[in-house]
C-alpha cells in the first residue's frame, strides 16, 4: 500500500475517528467531458475530515493527491457534481442528530480545485457563501440533468430539500415546498421547508423532471416518483411559491412501487430505461424498468449482493454494474441485458478494504473507485468486460478519515 503526495509537501495522518455507520449514499449527475489539461480529478469525503480531498488519476488509474483540499462541515458524507461541471456540494450530516447544511464550491475544471462559491448582495459586493440549512440527517443529494436544481433526502426528518442553483455563482436558495401559508415556510424565513415524505429517504435519483425516492416506511421500502416544474430559460431560476413554481415537486407522488425493506442506493443506466436499487436488509440488487411516464416495473427477482449493499454504481457506456457491500468487505460485480435483467459476473464479488461504503465508475468507463470506510483508503479497479482488476499499488491511503463517498470528473 503505498500513499502519494504531490505540491504541499508531507501529509500527517490524524489519529482515525470512529463514526457512526452510514447507510446509503448517492450520487448521480457526474457526467459530461472534462475540459482544460483533461486531467482525471477523483474528490473524496469521509465523515472523520471536515474537507474534501482532491486526487489526479493516472492514466493507469494510480491516485496522487494533489495537496489541494476544501473545507467543509464537520462530518461531510455527500459529494455531487453539476453536469456541466461548473459546481460542487456537499452535505454535512451534522452526525445524524440535528440539521444538516450544504456546502457550495466553484470547481476548476483543469485541475480539480474547489473553492467557495460566493454570492452577490445588494449593493453590489460578493460574500463567501455559508451552508445552506436542511432537514435532520440528510443523507443523499443529486443534481438534475439542467444543473439547475439540488436535491437532498433527510431520512431523519422524512423529508425532502430542493435548492435552486444560481448559474453564475453556483450558490443555492431553497426552493420551499409547501405554501407560504403554512408555518415556517413564509418566503423571508430562513428555516428549512423542505416537502415532507410517507418514509424516510435514503436515495434519489433524477431523470428529466422526474425524481425517484427510495424511502423505508416500518420496515417496508418503496420508491415514489415525483414530478418537479421545469426551470425556466432564463440564466437563473425566478423564486415563485410553490406548488406552482420552478423546483416544486409536486405532491402526492405519481407513482409509488414496492421495493424491498431498505433500499439505500440507487443508479440508473446511462439510456435512462432502468433503474437499480440495492437493499442493505436483504442483501439484494434488483432493477425496474421505467416507463415514459416515470412509473417503474420491476425485471424479475432481485439478485443476491454481499453483506450489506450501502451503494451501488452503473458503468457509464457499458451494461455492468457494482455494489459496495459494507458488511463483507467486497464489491459485487452484475451485467444486465436490453431488458434490464441481472446476471452476476464471474468471479465476483471482489475483495476491497474494510467497510467500503461508495462505490464509482469513472466516466471513461475504465475504473472503478471504492471507498473504504473503515481502512481509510480507496481501492481502484480496472475493468474489463465487467470483470475487475486492483490496480497496481491499490489500494490508495486516503488523507481523509473513513472516506465514504467519492466523485470523478474529466
Amino acid at each position: 500500500m503505498r500513499f502519494h503526495v504531490m505540491a504541499g509537501g508531507k501529509m500527517e495522518l490524524r489519529a482515525r475517528w470512529l463514526a457512526a455507520s452510514l447507510v446509503a449514499f448517492v450520487l448521480v449527475g457526474l457526467g459530461g467531458c472534462g475540459g482544460g489539461s483533461g486531467a482525471k480529478i477523483l474528490y473524496a469525503v469521509g465523515v472523520g475530515s471536515p474537507n474534501v480531498t482532491v486526487f489526479e488519476v493516472s492514466g493507469a488509474g494510480t491516485l496522487t493527491a494533489t495537496g489541494s483540499s476544501a473545507s467543509t462541515g464537520s462530518a461531510p458524507n455527500v459529494i455531487a457534481i453539476d453536469p456541466l461541471l461548473r459546481f460542487a456540494y456537499v452535505i454535512d450530516s451534522a452526525g445524524g442528530i440535528g440539521a444538516g447544511g450544504v456546502s457550495q464550491y466553484v470547481m476548476n475544471r483543469s485541475t480539480g480545485v474547489l473553492t467557495v462559491a460566493t454570492f452577490s448582495s445588494t449593493g453590489g459586493t460578493t460574500g463567501a457563501s455559508t451552508p445552506v440549512p436542511t432537514g435532520v440527517n440528510p443523507l443523499a443529494m443529486t443534481v438534475d440533468g439542467t444543473g439547475n436544481f439540488v436535491f437532498v433526502a433527510n431520512q431523519g426528518s422524512s423529508s425532502i430539500s430542493v435548492f435552486s442553483i444560481d448559474q453564475v455563482g453556483g450558490t443555492l436558495t431553497e426552493v420551499k415546498q409547501l405554501p407560504p401559508t403554512t408555518q415556517n415556510c413564509t418566503a423571508n424565513q430562513i428555516t428549512p421547508c423542505p416537502l415532507p415524505t410517507s418514509g424516510a429517504p435514503t436515495a434519489l435519483v433524477t431523470s428529466g423532471n422526474m425524481l425517484f425516492v427510495a424511502m423505508t416506511n416500518a420496515g417496508a421500502g418503496s420508491i415514489a416518483t415525483y414530478t418537479f416544474n421545469p426551470a425556466p430559460a432564463t440564466q437563473s431560476v425566478i423564486q415563485v411559491p410553490c406548488p406552482t413554481g420552478p423546483g416544486c415537486l409536486q405532491a402526492p407522488p405519481a407513482s409509488t412501487i414496492a421495493a424491498g425493506t431498505n433500499p439505500t442506493a440507487m443508479a440508473m443506466d446511462s439510456s435512462g430505461k432502468f433503474l437499480f436499487v440495492a437493499d442493505s436488509v436483504t442483501n439484494t440488487v434488483a432493477a425496474f424498468s421505467i416507463g415514459s411516464n416515470g412509473q417503474l416495473s420491476a425485471v424479475g427477482a432481485p439478485l443476491a449482493a454481499g453483506t450489506k449493499p450501502v451503494s451501488v454504481s452503473v458503468q457509464r457506456s457499458g451494461n455492468f454494474l457494482y455494489t459496495a457491500n459494507q458488511g463483507s468487505n467486497n464489491v459485487s460485480a452484475f451485467s444486465f441485458d436490453s431488458t434490464g435483467a441481472l446476471t452476476a459476473v464471474s468471479g465476483s464479488p471482489y475483495a476491497a478494504g474494510t467497510s467500503p461504503s461508495y462505490v464509482l465508475t469513472d466516466t471513461s468507463s475504465r475504473f472503478l473507485f471504492v471507498a473504504n470506510r473503515d481502512s481509510n483508503n480507496i481501492s481502484v479497479f480496472s475493468i474489463s468486460s465487467g470483470a475487475l482488476t486492483q490496480v497496481t499499488d491499490s489500494p490508495f491511503l486516503s488523507p481523509v478519515i473513513n472516506p465514504v463517498a467519492l466523485a470523478s470528473i474529466n
